[in-house]
């Protein structure tokens, strides 16, 4: 173990620690970039948690910013902190789900307590004449901002154009040659952002693209998951159809505002 020896040889540390920080941080450079400023937190002592991120710059809490924590009990510590550091914040939780094959492999214990089915469901056939199989492009970011319940903004189509580039997309193109439902990841891993146009709901689609992108990644070994919130019925009724498990845990996102 090597003894740092003084303040300047520590400021030389954190300036070669900062050159290998996750490019994920590298790119929270706008203050008002909620979308991009986002965390992820876990811990094990509520009071180390709350010492650690309150006298650390951790988080910059001058920025607009999104926590998320599969903990609801962190939620004492963030109003704390938020009170403390003269921040607006506003908490959201939601149901997370994953798939069965992928919590068998994690936690088969959660199955075998709830004696829940091995293995997901399928999707009802579509029409493949009609509907063609295909990933996302940047040239779609509108259209993906436009259904989003979190976007609108030039902020959110700056974070969908990012999640197009770097993450695997599915969607299905219709007569027409444009996307008419869709399924993306984002930064943290999570399936999120799915979509369907209007004139194009209530016949499976969103679950066909779903459970095709949830089962792409179970191949590569990538475990994937996602939230929905607990108003929103159409995510719980395809979840239920595609007999994936609701996890013990809930997914937990404060939204923070410097006043």
């Amino acid at each position: 173990m090597y003894h740092l020896q003084g303040p300047q040889v520590l400021q030389m540390l954190k300036k070669s620690l900062r050159k290998s920080l996750p490019e994920s941080l590298k790119e929270m450079t706008d203050d008002f970039d909620h979308y991009t400023n986002t965390y992820q937190i876990y811990y094990k002592n509520p009071t180390n948690c709350q010492e650690f991120l309150g006298a650390s710059d951790v988080i910059n809490w001058k920025q607009h910013l999104q926590i998320q924590s599969s903990q609801s009990s962190l939620n004492e510590v963030i109003q704390n902190l938020a009170a403390a550091k003269l921040v607006k914040v506003k908490q959201d939780q939601a149901i997370m789900y994953m798939m069965s094959e992928t919590a068998s492999k994690l936690i088969p214990s959660l199955l075998e307590a709830k004696n829940l089915p091995p293995k997901s469901g399928r999707p009802k056939a579509i029409n493949q004449e009609m509907f063609k199989l295909s990933s996302l492009d940047v040239t779609h970011t509108a259209l993906v901002d436009k259904f989003w319940r979190f976007g609108g903004n030039e902020r959110s189509q700056r974070f969908i154009k990012r999640c197009i580039q770097t993450f695997p997309t599915f969607c299905l193109l219709g007569p027409e040659g444009t996307p008419v439902s869709w399924s993306l990841m984002d930064q943290t891993g999570e399936i999120r952002m799915g979509g369907t146009v209007p004139e194009y709901r209530a016949q499976g689609l969103s679950t066909y693209v779903m459970d095709v992108h949830i089962r792409t990644m179970d191949k590569l070994d990538y475990p994937t998951y996602y939230h929905t919130l607990i108003t929103n019925k159409i995510i719980q009724k395809i979840s239920h159809r595609l007999h994936h498990i609701i996890m013990p845990c809930d997914w937990n996102q404060w939204h923070c505002e410097p006043l």
